[in-house]
Formats: C-alpha cells, structure tokens, sequence
C-alpha cells in the first residue's frame, strides 16, 4: 500500500504542479472535472449516480471553479444559481420523496466541493497567486504527512473515534507543529515576504483548518458507510479523498490575503 501511494504521488505531484504553474483555463477544467468525479463518487456510495438531479448536480458543482476565473463575484452568482438549478431538476422527478435526499445532496455537493473548490482558482488569480497557491497544497500535504507519521509512530488516544477511528490526538498534534514549521519554511522558499504576525497566525490557523476538513469529510463518508469515495487513485483512495483537506485551506488563505495582508 505505501509503495502504490507514494508511487502515485511521485506521478501526480509534479502533473498537478505543472497544472498550478501553468494556471488559467488549465487549472480551471482541472479542478472542475476533479469536483464532478468527486460529486459522482459519493453518488455512487449512495447508488444515485444515474439519478438526473445527482448529475445536475455534479455539474453545477464544476460550473463553480471555472466561473471562477471570471471572479469572486460570478462564484457566488453560481452558486445562487446551483441551488436554482438542482431545484428545477428535482421539480420533474417521477417521485419527489424519493429524490428529495437526492435533491439535498446534490445542493450540498455542489456547494461544498464545488464552491469551496473554486478557491483554488480564485487563489491563483491573486498577485503572486502561483506560489500562493503551491504554498497553499504543500502546506496542506506537509500537515498530513505530519499527522500520520506521529499517529502511526506514537499515536495511542483517539481524537474523534466516532467519525475517524484511526485519527489520533498526537497525530493531531504533530499535524499542527508541521503545519507551523511549513508556513515559516515555505515563506522563504517562495519568497512570500510574510510578517511575523502573519506567519504565526498561517502557522496556527492552517493546520486546524486542514483538520477539520479532513474530519468533516471522514463524517460524510463514515455517514455513507465508505471507507474511500472510492478507488479511483492508487493508494489514495478517489478523488473526493484527496480534496477534503484542501478544499478548506484554500479559502482560508485567500481571505486572510484579502482581508488582512493585502
């Protein structure tokens, strides 16, 4: 298993930094598609991938990332309009009780990955948005190689056992003095010329962040009795399981770019 994960990752790694690197309509379709395969894997956990609302749904959802290019604006635009939408397909159901979950979930999705996922895009638009944006996958990939190495090494007391059995507190613990350090380290490589206040407050916020991503998509799954979204990426479970912590950094960085450094 760690022999498939990491070869998938010395395989995907440089695919997607080369897709940040290049940005624009690339990174745009990128995540748009990753957020519609996401979409219909946890309609397949549910059995709804050929339900006609699940699938408006999936691509309300990957409207949202390449709206983004156009602005923040046009984001939330999109996502009044995705509520709009999926409710419109859910209005010519053969069986509205028996869609209304279907309904629930597909503006849920759509919101959520979708939504949050547009982020990313609207991350690397900003000035300096590449290495904003690197900063932001390595710091979040960084966070979780933290917490498994510590939880697997010394972890012994569970963090949130209902939700994710194998998540641990030291593991969380080891999460956030990665993330920290990564924030300070990843500050010089990128030149990002952050101030101590900023790289301290990066440093606290983005490793709780990230945990609570990840912890809000184990409930979604354990809430769908699956382990993975599925089996999509070798080693790493499907797509969705990859995106869960990111899709919660990514907006964080961009408002705290926003609303406190620029």
């Amino acid at each position: 298993m760690l022999v498939t994960r990491l070869i998938t990752a010395a395989i995907g790694i440089p695919i997607l930094a080369g897709v940040v690197w290049v940005g624009g309509p690339l990174l745009a379709a990128t995540v748009a598609l990753a957020v519609f395969v996401a979409q219909i894997e946890f309609a397949m956990a549910r059995d709804a991938q050929r339900n006609h609302v699940a699938v408006v749904g999936a691509l309300c959802g990957a409207a949202l990332p390449a709206l983004a290019l156009a602005g923040e604006d046009y984001v939330l635009g999109g996502a009044v309009a995705t509520i709009g939408i999926v409710s419109t397909a859910y209005v010519f159901t053969k069986s509205p009780k028996d869609d209304l979950e279907n309904w629930l979930w597909g503006v849920a999705e759509a919101l959520y990955l979708g939504g949050l996922a547009a982020y990313f895009v609207l991350l690397r638009e900003v000035d300096n948005g590449r290495d904003w944006l690197l900063f932001t996958l390595i710091t979040v990939w960084v966070t979780d190689t933290g917490a498994y190495a510590v939880g697997r090494a010394i972890g012994r007391h569970k963090l949130a056992p209902a939700i994710s059995p194998g998540k641990t507190i030291e593991g969380s613990v080891g999460s956030i003095v990665a993330g920290f350090a990564c924030v300070f380290v990843l500050n010089e490589v990128f030149d990002l010329g952050l101030a101590l206040e900023h790289r301290i407050a990066l440093g606290l916020l983005l490793p709780s962040i990230i945990g609570i991503g990840d912890l809000a998509e184990s409930a979604i799954k354990r809430a769908l009795a699956v382990k993975d979204s599925s089996g999509l990426v070798p080693g790493h479970g499907g797509i969705a399981d990859r995106l869960d912590s990111l899709l919660f950094a990514a907006p964080l960085v961009f408002y705290y770019l926003m609303w406190v450094v620029f």
